[in-house]
């Protein structure tokens, strides 16, 4: 049965192009990208993939530039545009990290996300990969099938985009979703007469043989979910063999994802949920509230430029040992390195503090052998806890809080300050701050590290 797609939300590109994004669900989020081919409102019915996935993360939908209720008129581009459309998504939801999942043609554009920026990321998975410069066609056979489907798919989307011939469209689809029944093919044609730009539709297969990323690929270094049926067991070898580490799924069902009941539904959300989320498809509030801690090295780039890779490096590994000696003291735990800072987390918002300002301080008595300084942001609440992780919107504000300082301060909410009300801390109000992907302010103090 079919059910009310989420609301659709909008954020904005880093070069002015308005992006439309869907959330629905709850736990840790997942990005999915499928590129110009599946309209947001497209694939919401009970029991399918869109509604099982959500029932494990905040699922994340878009449509990328030049389609469907992003901007359209006079934008279209390139998968390295839609990886830029992925970014500003990520920045809206406030998330810190993501997990990815890159869906048939949305699968590009999710590899150039990941090598662009990998610490965004905390998974990989990519379903029926399309090839990207591995796996060349070796004989004058293979290229010459290659050359004569090229044709195929060039003239059918002129007829049926261009020219607006319907049985061109369901051809095409036919071609794409071998395994979907007619009913579901009818309706992703219907669905993508209006979806994407005519000249977006026409570069996708030219610029797919176009991209080469056999060798990048091996710089992939987050785990990685290789999914395909075992008709095409021989694609997703080739992915997982140029990946470190990734691992190779293959779905017993041929039926499209799409299709009502698909027994690959289930599969293959499963197998996200347990790749991404450990055997627990549950997550649960802490039993208590908890003060959340980032930190991170400003202007780690321009240090890189200054001083080179193996000095900035050296730099970082002594600031992250001064940074877990002071959470270790204070009863901190750490979650994860990001980057050029830590997260951790603490029982009691004072010792947080403590932490804060004793990073601070090491940092600054380190000063000859460290040239850099250190922003740190503090928040307060309930986070969801998934195996070692943390989520949820409690995570999130306290990385954009961190955002907002600069090297030097110590900034934090202002639940943080109340929970520390008629202690030895001196505060100063900063104002209200709009946090991205948040929408009402907060309140943001910043701490006197140096009193006392």
């Amino acid at each position: 049965m079919t059910m009310l797609a989420p609301p659709v939300r909008y954020t904005r590109t880093e070069d002015g192009v308005g992006i439309a994004y869907t959330v629905y669900g709850d736990g840790p989020p997942l990005i999915v990208s499928t590129g110009p081919l599946m309209p947001l409102d497209f694939g919401w019915i009970e029991d399918g993939l869109w509604e099982r996935l959500s029932a494990s993360f905040q699922l994340v939908r878009f449509d990328p530039r030049g389609c469907g209720l992003s901007d359209r008129h006079g934008v279209w581009g390139s998968f390295h545009d839609e990886a830029t459309d992925i970014a500003a998504v990520i920045d809206a939801i406030g998330a810190v990290r993501v997990a990815l999942l890159g869906y048939y043609i949305g699968t590009p554009a999710a590899v150039i996300s990941v090598l662009n920026e990998p610490e965004r990321y905390s998974h990989l998975i990519l379903h029926h990969p399309v090839p990207m410069g591995f796996g060349q066609p070796r004989s004058k056979d293979e290229r010459e099938q290659n050359e004569l489907f090229d044709e195929v798919v060039d003239r059918l989307l002129r007829l049926g985009w261009r020219y607006d011939n319907e049985i061109a469209r369901r051809a095409l689809m036919t071609i794409a979703l071998p395994n979907a029944d007619a009913e579901t093919v009818r309706q992703i044609a219907e669905a993508l007469h209006v979806y994407p730009s005519v000249e977006r539709l026409l570069q996708l297969i030219p610029e797919m043989r176009s991209l080469d990323f056999s060798r990048e690929l091996r710089e992939i270094d987050i785990p990685s979910l290789i999914s395909v049926t075992r008709g095409d067991a021989d694609l997703g070898r080739a992915w997982a063999q140029v990946i470190p580490s990734a691992q190779l799924a293959l779905l017993q069902s041929e039926a499209a994802l799409l299709a009502p009941d698909a027994r690959s539904v289930d599969e293959l959300a499963n197998l996200v949920q347990r790749f991404v989320q450990g055997a627990s498809p549950r997550q649960a509030p802490l039993s208590a509230t908890r003060t959340v801690v980032f930190t991170d090295i400003e202007g780690s780039t321009d240090l890189v430029d200054r001083l080179g890779d193996a000095v900035t490096r050296d730099i970082t590994r002594e600031v992250e040992s001064l940074t877990r000696s002071a959470l270790q003291s204070h009863g901190g735990t750490e979650v994860k390195t990001m980057g050029d800072g830590v997260m951790a987390w603490f029982t009691m918002a004072s010792s947080a503090l403590d932490a804060a300002i004793e990073i601070e301080r090491k940092v600054t008595e380190h000063a000859d052998q460290l040239p850099i300084r250190v922003r740190i942001g503090l928040n307060a609440g309930e986070p969801i806890a998934e195996g070692d992780d943390l989520y949820g919107a409690t995570v999130n504000q306290a990385a954009r809080i961190m955002a907002e300082a600069q090297g030097g301060e110590i900034f934090v909410s202002n639940l943080v300050r109340g929970l520390v009300q008629g202690r030895d801390y001196q505060f100063s109000d900063r104002g209200a701050r709009q946090l991205r992907g948040f929408e009402e302010s907060v309140r943001l103090f910043s701490l006197d590290w140096k009193a006392g």
